[in-house]
């Protein structure tokens, strides 16, 4: 069976697999890693419309999320036959949205035996872009734009490197259940969708344009329709806002049943208006004067970075550095406190490689909040760490920093661990301690006291103290206030002397 949990990058001559949950369609990609590139052998796709039928709160529906596991199951035996070494499954926006998504990513774990990364939607546009710069060779500045089922990523890059990064609440699904849910089409219609597209491109609009691109990319299954109805000789794929106007016009005279459509599904061919005005929108909003297809998107990008390309966790660290250039980080005793808390917690029976990677991002990241204000810092963090865009991270990775940013120090009266995948409650509880230990350890720069050794329980740890810190009083009692706030909620700290 494959390795599900593996985080190391693919080596030469593995066969990898990459699954993206889409709000409209699920996508399998299964490919070869060759020496300076991977080959993609099988790729299928089920439409799957995992967010019609949502409702006001986000809920997925149970027909949904009963096609969306039955697509798994025939994935799954796919992947069987395939000696697959890795597998890695994104979801976007329809399960990062639903308040019910553990409905479906619970089953969907077992039959795939695979975690689920529900991605953030700036996470979705980096991978988008990943994988159509694997497929291009780009050059310059580059406009890409994908449309799906619940969201419209855009990414303006230069060269392979993603500059901007976008993903907005509108799609070819939920546009088609806002204007075209009776079916009916006319030029007002169109009209109303394309402006409501429009005004929620108003905000990023001058910051795309002011960079400019030199090439407008579309990518995924909307626009790869669109461009195949638009597409004229001598140039087949080429979008242009005239053919745009045009096929709108057509589709308001004539509805779906023109013979030049037949080639569509019949699931296609229901969401292409709402795509349509979407894609019409952007090119009204940013100038855009025409736009090349490519036939690859998210899917691709996961990929190329499972390859080891470039390594997931190096985009991490650049978006860790970044954050801490934002926010004017002490990085000498971040660093520490990372170094610290990383290293109380590996001396747990059962540490975690992932999820020490991620408490020593949390400790470097620990103090953001000081570039809001000192008092109440802890809480500034949680919420930077909660409402940033952070590439690379996944969302539950995302929601269990900001906890551990948020509950750093002070009280934890309103500390409750989350519902995740990634962690369980008593690895989140463990995470917490070795944080805060190591947040009160270098409290005041205190760098030059070795860090203590530690032995977990299950309700706590016992922490044996170096003959040298009899000397530091203030450390002491820093200690003795930080057992009576872990006690408040059962977490035992025991203190003795190293022997």
């Amino acid at each position: 069976m494959y390795d599900t949990m593996n985080n190391q990058a693919a080596r030469i001559g593995d066969t990898i697999a990459a699954i993206d949950l889409g709000s409209n369609s699920f996508h399998l990609a299964i490919a070869r890693v060759l020496e300076n590139r991977v080959q993609i052998l099988h790729r299928v796709k089920q439409r799957v419309q995992l967010a019609e039928g949502m409702d006001d709160e986000g809920n997925l529906a149970e027909a949904a999320i009963a096609r969306g596991l039955a697509c798994l199951t025939q994935f799954a035996q796919h992947l069987q036959t395939s000696q697959i070494s890795q597998i890695r499954v994104v979801a976007t926006y329809a399960l990062r949205r639903a308040p019910n998504r553990n409905r479906f990513v619970k089953p969907a774990r077992k039959i795939l035996n695979s975690r689920i990364d529900v991605i953030p939607g700036t996470e979705e546009a980096r991978l988008i872009y990943r994988g159509v710069a694997q497929a291009r060779q780009l050059e310059n500045h580059n406009l890409v734009i994908d449309i799906g089922g619940g969201s419209t990523e855009l990414v303006l890059g230069q060269g392979p490197t993603p500059i901007l990064l976008e993903s907005l609440d509108m799609g070819c699904v939920s546009y088609q259940d806002r204007f075209f849910a009776d079916g009916k089409l006319s030029a007002k219609r169109f009209d109303k969708a394309s402006l409501a597209a429009q005004q929620q491109l108003e905000l990023l609009q001058e910051r795309y344009t002011q960079l400019g691109w030199q090439h407008a990319i579309g990518c995924s299954g909307t626009i790869k329709a669109i461009a195949q109805l638009c597409g004229e000789p001598p140039l087949p794929g080429l979008i242009t806002q005239d053919a745009l106007e045009s096929l709108c016009q057509r589709l308001s005279e004539h509805g779906l049943s023109d013979p030049r459509f037949a080639h569509l599904s019949d699931s296609r061919l229901r969401v292409l208006p709402a795509g349509l005005a979407v894609l019409l929108g952007c090119f009204r909003a940013l100038g855009i004067d025409n736009m090349q297809f490519c036939d690859a998107a998210l899917r691709e990008g996961v990929i190329v970075e499972m390859s080891g390309e470039q390594p997931h966790d190096s985009v991490c660290a650049t978006t860790v550095a970044a954050m801490e250039r934002l926010h004017h980080i002490d990085t000498t005793h971040a660093s520490q406190v990372a170094q610290t808390a990383v290293s109380l917690y590996q001396q747990s029976s059962q540490p975690n490689d992932e999820l020490s990677a991620l408490l020593g991002w949390a400790g470097r990241l620990h103090e953001v909040g000081l570039s809001l204000n000192f008092k109440g810092m802890h809480r500034h963090t949680g919420y930077i760490l909660a409402h940033s865009n952070l590439p690379g991270f996944t969302i539950e990775q995302q929601q269990l920093l900001a906890l551990l940013g948020r509950f750093q120090r002070k009280r934890l009266d309103d500390f409750a661990p989350l519902e995740l995948e990634l962690a369980s409650a008593q690895q989140q509880q463990q995470l917490l301690m070795a944080l805060r230990l190591a947040v009160l350890w270098h409290l005041g720069r205190r760098h030059t006291l070795p860090p203590p050794r530690v032995t977990w329980h299950s309700d706590g740890l016992t922490l044996e103290l170096n003959p040298s810190v009899q000397t530091e009083p203030l450390l002491l009692a820093d200690l003795q206030q930080e057992q009576q706030l872990l006690a408040a909620r059962s977490w035992q700290v025991k203190i003795v002397a190293s022997t």
